[in-house]
């Protein structure tokens, strides 16, 4: 059976020679360094979803300058100190840190001694999961570096599960709905851990229009087992460019709102229930299918249970 991904590994002890073997993992980069002795390892597994990289790398004013490459690169600082350079701005990576190299535009990267795995994700996964399938994506990455711990930390979980199958249980990687779900959740944690967006989504929080045919579409689908993608189909805009909407003016989410939406509708129907309604109609016909999450959420909105809304009702 052939193999999804294509392993390889490489040596050198010459910036020449480390530049051929990160080219032919990232499509572009140099490897330079200054006088003195030079060591490099790599161990790559690329794919076409996503390549990941481990960089065992020290010498002497070692410089890495990646290029404008067509794919988004993750830095994960695995040991040692590395300096994440991006037109004027400077960030420090630790062990532990992330930092992001946009694509389509150069990076450099500096070191002494350093461990780092690069992850290479490609556009694909990132147009799919931003609604922007079938043109040109143009990214608006405002953030070297995670928004928030929690996201750092929640990537770098992601990411180790990630690099652990392909560069040591491959075999399970060849599962394509394992594989599948691994780059999305990926291409997903790296799209809200840097704040990624295509540049056209910038200006879409002023769209009222949006937002009212995303109000209404929920409206008329309540009981209906909506998902974000349609939700952003009905009103125009893309996936991403809908989140962003409702993050910025109403400090919610898609999801979260329809919720609300839906729990008001229950509330009027337990207030308005004819003889011999029940709880666990009312949850259904308004897209719950477990009545217990249904009570739960209800409980949590409006500080009671649906069947006492319902026994004061008919009361």
């Amino acid at each position: 059976m052939a193999e999804a991904l294509l392993r390889q590994r490489d040596d050198a002890t010459d910036p020449i020679v480390a530049t051929t073997a990160l080219r032919a993992v990232l499509g572009t980069g140099v490897v330079e360094a200054g006088d003195g002795p030079f060591d490099w390892s790599q161990l790559s597994a690329v794919d076409d979803g996503v390549s990941v990289t481990r960089v065992r790398s020290s010498g002497t004013a070692v410089r890495v300058r990646t290029g404008e490459s067509p794919e988004l690169v993750v830095v994960a600082v695995r040991g040692g100190r590395a300096e994440l350079v991006h037109g004027t701005e400077r960030v420090v990576l630790e062990p532990g840190d992330l930092g992001l190299i946009p694509n389509g535009r150069s990076s450099e990267l500096h070191w002494e001694h350093v461990v780092v795995d690069l992850f290479s994700i490609g556009s694909s996964s990132i147009q799919r999961l931003l609604g922007v399938e079938g043109r040109p994506v143009r990214l608006a990455a405002p953030r070297l570096t995670p928004r928030s711990k929690d996201l750092a930390v929640l990537w770098d979980r992601v990411a180790r599960v990630l690099a652990g199958t392909v560069l040591e249980a491959a075999d399970l990687y060849q599962r394509d709905l394992v594989r599948d779900q691994m780059i999305d959740t990926l291409a997903a944690t790296t799209i809200e851990a840097f704040e990624l967006s295509e540049v056209l989504e910038e200006d879409v929080d002023r769209d009222d229009g949006a937002l009212r045919r995303a109000e209404s579409y929920m409206r008329r689908r309540l009981g209906d087992p909506l998902t974000v993608p349609d939700i952003a189909r009905e009103s125009g805009v893309s996936l991403r460019g809908l989140q962003l909407l409702y993050q910025r003016r109403l400090g919610s989410t898609p999801l979260l709102h329809l919720r609300t939406l839906r729990l008001e509708a229950a509330r009027e129907a337990l207030e308005r229930a004819p003889t011999g309604q029940t709880v666990t109609a009312v949850a259904r016909r308004f897209g719950y299918t477990n009545v217990g999450r249904f009570s739960a959420h209800y409980r949590e909105a409006y500080a009671e249970a649906p069947s006492a809304t319902l026994q004061r009702a008919r009361g």
